[in-house]
């Protein structure tokens, strides 16, 4: 059963006000009267589509993944080759690097590690079903697992720490380990 069009303009006016508030800067708390204000909500209103603000903040995770989605759908088919793997890791690196200033408030405020696990889950999703839709591979499921990691967990420790590494330099290393695995990386 679908929701109302009241409910989802609701949830949609308190999880917008929550995302504004975590994109301010020096945001270290944010009370359910700082949401309510924001939303013009009432507590009553508030408190019967979330049990507490911990709830909230799942949806709101939600909500940044979906306003994200470019970097999702960026993943509909799988490059067939080197240069179409280092081309869509560049572009991947680039769409993250031009939203980073949005990012970096929200990995500030939410909790950074079920966001990235939650990213992760999103990008394994949608690698396997394009591998399913546009490659003939026995495990879908697993590649996509393993392809993630190799492309996501390199590009997290860049974001944390831009200057160790550049952005061509950690796309020709995900290239690299993508087709020749960890061997190449030694002399």
């Amino acid at each position: 059963m679908a929701e109302r069009r009241d409910v989802i303009r609701t949830k949609k006016a308190l999880i917008t006000a929550t995302y504004e508030l975590i994109q301010e800067p020096h945001t270290k708390t944010i009370t359910v009267n700082d949401i309510l204000e924001r939303a013009n909500i009432s507590r009553g209103t508030f408190y019967a589509h979330y049990k507490n603000i911990p709830d909230l903040i799942d949806a709101v995770e939600d909500y940044i993944l979906d306003q994200f989605n470019e970097l999702f759908d960026h993943l509909t088919s799988i490059p067939k080759d080197r240069i179409e793997t280092r081309q869509a890791i560049v572009q991947l690196i680039n769409i993250i690097e031009s939203r980073k200033s949005d990012l970096n408030s929200i990995f500030n405020y939410v909790d950074d590690v079920r966001l990235q696990h939650k990213i992760k889950l999103r990008f394994t999703y949608k690698i396997a079903k394009s591998l399913s839709e546009t490659a003939n591979v026995h495990d879908p499921e697993f590649l996509s697992v393993c392809i993630c990691s190799i492309v996501f967990n390199p590009i997290i420790k860049w974001f944390d720490h831009p200057g160790d590494v550049t952005k061509e330099h950690l796309a020709d290393n995900i290239t690299r380990f993508i087709f020749d695995g960890y061997k190449s990386f030694f002399n």
